[in-house]
């Protein structure tokens, strides 16, 4: 093996136990787990693919050094790509030139990609995800740094799986955003936090306007979806470390440490105008026609006051929920200062 690679290799493990050992989201930790690995490799980028086994599907979770922002919407289904073929018969891929290997499933983004090494993240046996290297270098790659990559793997598979099992007990089926159990953990910890270390702290309470009326027209099925599909838009239009909670029914709670009143008050504003303008497209499971609805929410936002417990914030900022749907919905309020 590579004296230079082997040496990096001891510091790069700590660090990759580090981050694993931190309580940080798994989509903070695995950007810092591919910045680590391209770090390790001497590659341009890497990047982290997690299976929906369900669905036979692998989703882009965490990349460093990609040229596109937008990773996280990225899906192989199994068998496509090079990242499919590796979840399919969980064995390692290294191709010196991707121009020459039909497997490789290009895109427009792709051009900068010619040497990568791809290899599967495996749990008792089974594929749970795959980390891939590459470069613009024609080979680049060696067997060494297979092994290296593949050593990593098999480090970190174990406890990835872990912090997705912990995650799944933490979120909210239906909508992927964290339930009120994590709320009561996450909140009074984050208060904490703030005040001693004399930080700002923002909540926001956000609510579906008028949801009964998509459930009373278009059945609760379709409801589901529009619960689903609002989450993924509040948690698109999020920072990386904010915290979204499905509160219950149509409400959620967004966390947002580090953000002053008008920098939270932005945020729960674009999220609102983000809605307003896009209609939410559906299609529906039963007949397969397609749904335009159109949705509006309405919030309330709230700062952390001097020594205030996160039972008077949530308050606050539940209050001021209440007086932008007295003041006629599709509007942010906020609260008045402790």
């Amino acid at each position: 093996m590579n004296p230079e690679l082997l040496s990096r290799l001891p510091q790069i493990l700590f660090q990759i136990g580090k981050a694993i050992g931190s309580d940080e989201l798994l989509s903070t930790t695995l950007v810092r787990i591919s910045e680590l690995v391209t770090e390790l490799c001497g590659a341009a980028a890497c990047s982290v693919m997690l299976a929906n086994p369900e669905e036979k599907t692998l989703l882009g979770k965490a990349a460093f050094g990609l040229r596109r922002p937008d990773f996280t919407t990225v899906s192989f289904r199994y068998g496509e790509g090079i990242a499919g073929h590796v979840a399919v018969t969980g064995e390692s891929v290294l191709i010196d030139d991707v121009n020459s290997d039909s497997r490789f499933a290009s895109h427009s983004d792709s051009s900068h990609i010619r040497s990568l090494a791809c290899v599967p993240l495996l749990h008792r046996d089974v594929v749970v995800g795959v980390l891939t290297v590459t470069t613009p270098e024609v080979g680049f790659f060696t067997s060494t740094s297979l092994e290296l990559l593949a050593l990593v793997a098999n480090t970190i598979a174990l406890d990835i799986e872990n912090i997705r099992l912990r995650r799944l007990a933490q979120t909210d089926s239906l909508t992927g955003a964290y339930n009120r159990q994590y709320l009561e953990h996450c909140l009074p910890d984050m208060v904490a936090e703030a005040h001693a270390g004399n930080q700002s702290l923002c909540v926001a309470m956000l609510d579906v306007d008028h949801f009964k009326r998509v459930n009373d027209e278009h059945g609760h099925d379709v409801g589901d979806m529009v619960l689903a599909e609002i989450s993924r838009r509040l948690d698109e239009a999020s920072r990386s470390h904010d915290v979204l909670v499905r509160y219950g029914g149509e409400e959620f709670l967004l966390l947002l440490p580090g953000a002053n009143l008008a920098t939270a008050s932005g945020i729960a504003d674009r999220m609102r105008v983000q809605l307003a303008n896009n209609a939410l497209e559906l299609k529906t499971s039963d007949t397969g026609a397609r749904l335009a609805l159109e949705v509006r929410i309405s919030a309330g936002v709230a700062e952390l006051g001097p020594n205030e417990s996160p039972e008077q914030l949530f308050k606050r900022a539940d209050q001021a929920l209440y007086v932008a749907k007295a003041n006629g919905r599709n509007r942010i309020e906020v609260a008045e200062a402790p």
